[in-house]
């Protein structure tokens, strides 16, 4: 699993193409999210659902990266490509600016 710094994300995202899995609880996601990311909760994840995998490089976010890095560590067991973590989460992204961020 890679690591990545929120701030290191934003820069490669679209020049990569990366898609961006946002695995906190849909109470949390729908109060404030990253532009972009796609809801599908650790709790599920867990539970044995996984996303459909597509071409593109999988980075996880979570409110601090605690979270994100269990996800990623599923994926990656599962057979996904390398997983990337975004240290700091979400919070890292409000930090960086509110034009990084959706709110509910």
């Amino acid at each position: 699993m890679k690591e990545l710094t929120y701030k290191e994300f934003a820069a490669r995202r679209e020049a990569e193409n990366l898609r961006l899995i946002d695995v906190r609880e849909k109470d949390e996601f729908a109060e404030v999210h990253v532009k972009g990311a796609e809801l599908f909760p650790l709790s599920e994840i867990r539970a044995g659902e996984l996303p459909q995998e597509d071409e593109r490089e999988i980075a996880v976010i979570c409110r601090s990266g605690a979270r994100s890095a269990a996800a990623a560590q599923v994926f990656e067991g599962a057979g996904f490509k390398e997983c990337i973590n975004v240290a700091g989460g979400t919070l890292a992204a409000i930090e960086a600016g509110e034009e990084h961020v959706e709110r509910g």
